[in-house]
């Protein structure tokens, strides 16, 4: 009797985890968060306090299986009179750790910053790697996006129901699309220009 009833516990134990982690084929969600970005050549930890580290905005993402494609947008500050968003694409895999409880989120993607008109003096622009700038009548989106910096991920990630978190480091490349691409010499995307720390929560729409 005692050894049925140790079997029977042992059989529970195994199972409940499996059931309770079980995460869905496919997921659409929408979400919204915060990221950290501190300036360039300070500690990380440094700067917590200030308002302009701090990035708010929106992402939609979808899951099939382990592929998961994400769209993240932030309206920044470029500069005391301009504002423009940055648009960050990515595809990456989410690899269940512990079902859904724990996910382990690596990719891959592209951001893009597009400042609009901000006054009737200004026009429309590409906010490019070191500084440059691209009138948005001169290139296309896509031409934008090849001279725009390669970001790479890695977080983790956790579906409870219909409520999703996400923890992620966004790191951008001191590479571009086109500069990792036109060479073959990819591992230079892992050469990185400045880091970002964002916490995202996601409501799955089915």
């Amino acid at each position: 009797m005692r050894n049925k009833s140790l079997a029977v516990l042992v059989i529970l134990c195994v199972l409940l985890p499996v059931s309770v982690g079980a995460r869905s084929l496919l997921n659409v969600s929408l979400g919204f968060g915060a990221a950290y970005s501190p300036d360039e050549g300070n500690e990380f930890s440094l700067g917590m306090e200030n308002p302009d580290n701090w990035l708010f905005g929106g992402e939609i993402s979808a899951r099939f299986a382990f592929i998961q494609a994400q769209a993240m947008i932030f309206p920044i500050e470029c500069t005391e009179d301009e504002s423009g968003v940055l648009m960050i694409g990515m595809g990456s895999l989410s690899l269940p750790i512990v079902g859904s409880l724990i996910a382990l989120e690596l990719g891959a993607g592209v951001g893009v910053t597009y400042v609009p008109t901000n006054t009737a003096d200004s026009r429309a622009y590409y906010a490019l790697p070191h500084g440059a700038k691209a009138d948005a009548e001169d290139i296309t989106f896509s031409e934008a996006v090849w001279e725009s910096p390669v970001y790479l991920q890695a977080g983790i990630g956790t579906e409870i129901g219909p409520i999703g978190v996400k923890l992620r480091y966004l790191m951008e490349s001191q590479e571009t699309v086109g500069s990792v691409l036109a060479s073959d010499a990819w591992w230079g995307a892992f050469a990185i220009e400045k880091g970002t720390l964002s916490l995202a929560l996601a409501l799955k729409m089915f």
